[in-house]
């Protein structure tokens, strides 16, 4: 496993340990379930939801979880003050073996992505079984370098029949006058963020279709944003050579505005309770 931890400390099966001294990654094997939660006012975003989805992925897979989900918690908790975060993301990465939680940097949105939109390039995959997070590294590798390459924020994954499913690590939104479209659930990654932004749609009344847009349907929107936990919400401002104002679409703004409201209000709420 690539070694991408920052931070002075990490949490090794339980145990403190010194990023530069550590033999952690060596121990977790490509096939490894991981979890990345955005660490917001020194607090980790809908935990629950993300641990959840850690012991689900080891029960599809006929896996036996060996650490406790309280466990993980603690080690995210425990690590968030030894490093003094406030604003960051965490990994959470578990073999069959050994669990190791770490700091991690990925490109998040900057002040400037979020007013202007950001560049999304098409890149032709599909993820065989999307609601399993299994680390896999020649797919990352190569998506970065796709990036790097195209100079993008973020990859929109096509199918061989162009179909827009979902972003590289992120989910896809398009809106359509006062709608919004996205591809139905069982196809896609159905990511936390996802799951709190339909929440955000539920409070605002917006209308949600649940339907595949296809690559030559890009010229009929009138916006699209990335959804997750690396991305938050981010509109893009253009999907190859088709440039889009989603920046200052209204409803994108409104959803924008919706989710940091639900986020603040999870962390009020949440802090108390812990």
């Amino acid at each position: 496993m690539v070694i991408e931890a920052v931070g002075k400390n990490l949490i090794f099966n339980g145990d403190v340990e010194k990023c530069e001294d550590t033999e952690a990654f060596s121990s977790i094997s490509d096939n490894s379930v991981y979890a990345v939660l955005n660490i917001y006012n020194s607090f980790p975003l809908f935990y629950e939801d993300h641990l959840k989805r850690i012991e689900d992925t080891f029960k599809a897979s006929g896996r036996e979880l060996k650490v406790s989900l309280d466990n993980i918690l603690d080690d995210i908790l425990k690590l968030i003050k030894l490093n003094e975060i406030e604003k960051s993301l965490i990994k959470v990465v578990i073999s069959d073996e050994n669990y190791v939680v770490y700091e991690f940097w990925d490109r998040m949105p900057t002040d400037e992505d979020i007013k202007n939109g950001v560049k999304a390039s098409i890149f032709d995959y599909e993820r065989e079984n999307p609601n399993q997070k299994i680390l896999r590294s020649n797919y990352k590798s190569e998506v970065s370098k796709y990036l790097m390459e195209t100079n993008s924020f973020e990859v929109i994954l096509r199918t061989e029949d162009g179909e827009l499913l979902e972003g590289g690590r992120s989910n896809l939104f398009f809106t359509m006058k006062d709608r919004v479209i996205t591809a139905p659930d069982d196809r896609v990654l159905k990511g936390i963020t996802r799951k709190k932004i339909n929440e955000v749609f539920s409070n605002l009344g917006i209308e949600v279709e649940n339907r595949i847009i296809h690559d030559y349907e890009l010229i009929e929107i009138d916006g699209a944003f990335f959804t997750g936990s690396t991305v938050e919400v981010t509109p893009i401002k253009y999907i190859e050579s088709i440039e889009l104002d989603s920046s200052e679409n209204e409803l994108i703004k409104s959803v924008i505005e919706g989710y940091e409201n639900l986020k603040k209000e999870y962390v009020d709420d949440h802090k108390k309770a812990l």
